[in-house]
């Protein structure tokens, strides 16, 4: 008896192994497709090789200014980046919602913004940044509601209503990353507060640029276009860019807006090395 019983504990030992074995096999199994799901349906980074630059025109064609779109993809070449147009209708809800599917390295928008109030209330306020796409009751209803997505008037007469983005939009509507974007708005007080600027770096921007109160159109587009000048093709910081592009035009002569930027601490870099490269 006591021999065929040591004959059988190695075969017991055995077929315990090969069961831990294929238990182990099958969990590292397991973890691979857990990782690779994962890695599916969630936004991946974008590398530097995939970078691009972005004008984003939402005030052409009906306000064209082609001094100020030559300059700056004359600018935009000292990037070395493949650069997409958008102006007109394309400058909808959905386009700003999927701003971050593609790897923009350097955003300049020039854009309707403005600071409205929310719920009729003085106190409640956010900044919003204006889209071509009309008013509808219908559309965007659930972003209606939590005030994501907001009725704007390009001007106080302006018959027509379009629809306007908030911080809050791009903190929780809109889809992808910034990777490390340079963001440029030639457009009234979107560093009056910093919501959106604090937004769009949430989302992985390395700084905005912008004017913090009303500012005139011709100033805006000027005071714009020589800032960016500054940045590529002079390589200036950030921080020397805005300050000489000020001393060049001064504040809004009519509404006393100047170039700010956001955060204080992209101030001392360039925009080749905020973005890393």
């Amino acid at each position: 008896m006591a021999k065929r019983s040591s004959k059988r504990k190695p075969r017991m030992k055995a077929a315990t192994s090969q069961r831990n074995w294929s238990l182990w096999v099958a969990g590292i199994v397991c973890v691979a497709v857990i990782v690779v799901a994962i890695r599916l349906i969630m936004p991946q980074a974008h590398s530097n090789a995939d970078l691009r630059a972005a004008l984003i025109d939402q005030l052409s064609p009906a306000f064209p200014n082609d001094e100020f779109r030559s300059s700056i993809m004359a600018d935009f070449a000292i990037l070395d980046l493949p650069v997409d147009v958008y102006e007109g209708e394309e400058i909808d809800v959905d386009f700003y919602r999927a701003l971050g599917e593609k790897p923009y390295g350097m955003l300049v928008i020039r854009s309707h913004s403005g600071t409205l109030q929310l719920g009729g209330s003085p106190d409640q306020r956010t900044i919003a940044l204006f889209t071509n796409e009309p008013y509808s009751g219908s559309r965007h209803i659930a972003e209606q509601i939590v005030d994501r997505v907001l009725i704007v008037r390009p001007f106080e007469d302006d018959p027509e209503l379009t629809f306007g983005v908030t911080p809050d939009f791009f903190l929780k509507s809109m889809r992808g990353d910034l990777p490390r974007t340079v963001v440029v708005v030639a457009g009234c007080s979107i560093l009056g507060d910093t919501d959106l600027a604090e937004a769009l770096i949430s989302r992985g921007a390395s700084v905005v640029i912008s004017w913090n109160l009303t500012v005139g159109l011709e100033h805006a587009d000027a005071g714009t276009r020589l800032l960016v000048h500054h940045l590529l093709t002079e390589g200036m910081t950030v921080e020397e860019a805005v300050s000489s592009a000020m001393d060049e035009f001064g504040p809004d002569p009519e509404f006393g807006a100047i170039l700010k930027y956001h955060p204080a601490s992209a101030g001392p870099y360039t925009v080749e090395q905020l973005l890393g490269r």
